[in-house]
């Protein structure tokens, strides 16, 4: 399913007196936006018309596959967006090209918007699990699902002169 599905069709809105509002909602189980697949993705929003064109404004929640931090697997992460954008019709009126336009037939691709914020609100940090335990730094495996025997050694290199002395 592909980002053309997140066209909506606001013609009604472009005679319609300033103020004018109209409400929507979407859910898709999967949608692919410019490559990029989003596994759910919903939203409510609200189309307004404003004397410069259409303000849409709403909330989504989506998930994103992102690598864990600390154990590098792929994990379905959480996204939750808001979106205020005004789409400028006639599009001659947008002062910047790379503003939203809505066009003649009164369509509005949302695909792009949601994709822009949806990477926007990402997390920094991303994990697979809140207790994830990472990798074992000597051995490298997942000490989620494969538990190594590993001896660690957790002194400072620089310090080990004085466990020496202690070992005596």
């Amino acid at each position: 399913m592909h980002g053309n599905n997140l066209k909506f069709n606001f013609g009604f809105l472009i005679d319609a007196s300033p103020g004018t509002s109209n409400e929507f909602e979407f859910d898709y189980p999967q949608i692919i936006i410019e490559d990029e697949k989003f596994i759910p993705l919903a939203g409510k929003f609200s189309a307004t018309r404003t004397g410069e064109g259409i303000l849409v404004q709403g909330t989504f929640n989506t998930t994103a596959q992102m690598d864990c931090i600390r154990c590098l697997e792929d994990s379905n992460v959480r996204v939750n967006g808001f979106v205020e954008e005004l789409f400028f019709y006639p599009p001659s009126t947008a002062l910047d090209e790379d503003a939203f336009t809505m066009g003649d037939d009164g369509n509005i691709d949302l695909g792009p918007l949601i994709r822009q914020e949806s990477l926007i609100n990402r997390p920094m940090q991303p994990l697979c699990q809140e207790d994830c335990k990472g990798l074992c730094i000597e051995c490298g495996s997942n000490l989620n699902t494969d538990p190594c025997d590993c001896e660690i050694d957790d002194i400072d290199p620089r310090l080990a002169a004085l466990k020496a002395l202690l070992n005596n």
